[in-house]
């Protein structure tokens, strides 16, 4: 008995010993229903599962579409001269590829005489400035007239009854086989009740400049010849509409705005 009481007491001392080194009670090994004690389940080191990287998908990089039609260069603007005369009296501008000359028989100083000519050589307009005659002529009969073009223009002129400022502006005779139409400057109205038999391209000027004209015809008739060699002149048109189509053209708008800017300076 003594024996047995050693024991007990020896096993009671390492309990407590274990207990104190190894924690708490309740964290011991259970014992089983046979009295033996379940080992603890061995389980290796907890690794990390590493988290996967995505890589983003890179696409090739796309060319940009060409484009099937690409817009048209933009033309330069039409270049354009001035034109002086000897003394500067007269400038007006011109497209560079049009050509200025005087024409045969002018006059000369004080007068002013040129003609302006395109690209193929032939006489668009002329200008005269100075004293000025063959007014008047026969007519062939009154036909339907019309302004199909018109603007004011500052230039010089003499007042008088019947005649109005000067100004651009492009007419036609309604004949009876075809339309005859003319640009050029005037003060000198025509169509006395919407009919007329001619009219003029000119231009009533103060004392020291009687008269001036720039035109591609100085007087228009009713039933003259529809082309002069070498110069264009009064135009023939088929109908009223083709002479207000012509108005679209280069050749006249270019016409329309170097006539327009004829300066005439005083004295």
């Amino acid at each position: 008995m003594a024996g047995v009481v050693a024991i007990a007491a020896v096993a009671v001392t390492v309990g407590v010993l274990a207990a104190t080194n190894l924690g708490s009670l309740n964290s011991a090994p259970a014992a089983s229903a046979t009295g033996g004690v379940v080992a603890p389940i061995a389980s290796g080191p907890i690794t990390a599962t590493p988290t996967p990287v995505v890589t983003p998908l890179v696409s090739a990089p796309v060319p940009p579409t060409a484009d099937p039609t690409p817009p048209a260069p933009v033309p330069p603007a039409e270049q354009w001269r001035t034109f002086t005369s000897p003394g500067g009296k007269v400038t007006f501008e011109y497209p560079a590829a049009w050509s200025t000359a005087s024409p045969q028989g002018a006059g000369g100083d004080p007068a002013v005489d040129v003609d302006v000519s395109d690209e193929a050589g032939i006489v668009v307009a002329s200008l005269h400035l100075g004293p000025a005659g063959g007014f008047g002529g026969a007519c062939q009969g009154a036909v339907p007239y019309a302004v199909l073009d018109t603007a004011e223009v500052d230039l010089p002129y003499q007042p008088s009854k019947g005649s109005v400022t000067p100004r651009f502006a492009f007419r036609a005779l309604q004949e009876s086989d075809r339309v005859t139409a003319s640009y050029g400057l005037t003060s000198t109205p025509a169509g006395q009740g919407g009919t007329t038999c001619m009219f003029y391209n000119m231009v009533n000027g103060p004392a020291e400049t009687p008269t001036y004209t720039f035109a591609d015809a100085f007087q228009v008739r009713a039933g003259d010849p529809e082309e002069i060699p070498g110069r264009k002149g009064a135009k023939a048109f088929p109908s009223m509409d083709a002479a207000r189509a012509y108005m679209g053209t280069s050749e006249y708008l270019n016409a329309k705005r170097m006539i327009s800017s004829l300066k005439i300076s005083a004295g």
